[in-house]
């Protein structure tokens, strides 16, 4: 059995054939890596024009963002984008790692006395209405724990010398078992609001449940893909969702089968390693009459 843990940052190098203008600019924002001061004025050139195109700052694109601010020293749009976040999308200290590069600044140090007025003069605000999603942001925030736990133990035991082929079997059952079970609560809850939980739709989950949506895409793929798709697209089209989404599900049947759902990938994105590897000259799509469908439906037809 094969974990690929570093699949999500596979393919993202090369941009995706079906991007509108916004969808390359999203995807500038995600995939840029900072080394200096001039990467970083880029990236905040792009936010703010992310900001233009859509009459408003992407939350998720902000708090992916915060240690990049906090870093070169940005320390007015660090904290106005951080009250933000507080006042409009459910921030909330509980969800801090204590590993963050601003942590100590925020809590303990020269931001702390800005920070904790700022904090409890808007976390209140924002619970005064939305109360009655805190069990659901718990849930979704232990997401990721829950998953790594799970995944680390079954794959000590099954990278033991000690058992046997049935009982390999037996443990890869119990991955895809409880990688749907994680799967159903991500499910229920997109169910119960309509799209994706984003921070737009719903509130900002600050430990992404990334890992759930890899995870079963790669062991219970079918299954997963007819019970989350139309989230993800409702939450595409209402712009709270990067393409980056729908490519690493290509990425990840690539390399299941050496084909893609929604043709988001050329064989010149595929690096040279896994070329050879997988011997392919093209990668042909599972079925066409169904990526032409799911094209129309997320309006990539004119791309």
């Amino acid at each position: 059995m094969q974990i690929r843990f570093t699949l999500i940052t596979l393919f993202f190098a090369a941009f995706a054939s079906a991007q509108t203008p916004r969808d390359t600019l999203v995807s500038t924002i995600y995939n840029v890596y900072i080394q200096n001061e001039s990467d970083y004025t880029a990236l905040k050139k792009d936010i703010l024009a992310l900001k233009d195109m859509d009459g408003s700052y992407n939350p998720e694109v902000l708090h992916h963002n915060l240690e990049a601010m906090f870093q070169y020293k940005d320390l007015d749009f660090f904290q106005s984008s951080l009250e933000l976040l507080v006042l409009h999308n459910g921030y909330n200290v509980s969800y801090l790692s204590g590993q963050e590069n601003y942590y100590q600044a925020i809590i303990s140090g020269e931001l702390a006395p800005w920070f904790k007025k700022m904090y409890i003069e808007n976390h209140p605000k924002w619970l005064a209405h939305n109360l009655d999603k805190l069990v659901d942001i718990h849930t979704l925030n232990s997401l990721h724990q829950k998953d790594q736990v799970m995944t680390k133990a079954l794959m000590d035991v099954y990278n033991s010398s000690e058992i046997e082929e049935k009982q390999r079997e037996l443990i890869r059952r119990l991955f895809r078992f409880n990688y749907m079970e994680n799967a159903k609560t991500l499910f229920n809850i997109s169910e119960s609001i309509g799209s994706m939980p984003t921070a737009n739709s719903f509130a900002l989950i600050q430990r992404p449940y990334d890992f759930i949506e890899v995870h079963n895409f790669q062991q219970n793929f079918t299954i997963f893909f007819e019970m989350i798709y139309p989230y993800y697209k409702v939450s595409y089209l209402n712009k709270d969702l990067p393409i980056i989404k729908f490519r690493n599900i290509d990425s990840i049947k690539f390399l299941a089968d050496k084909n893609q759902v929604f043709g988001l990938l050329s064989v010149e994105d595929i690096p040279p390693y896994l070329k050879e590897e997988y011997n392919v000259q093209s990668i042909e799509l599972a079925n066409p009459t169904l990526t032409e469908k799911y094209r129309k439906e997320l309006n990539w037809t004119e791309l």
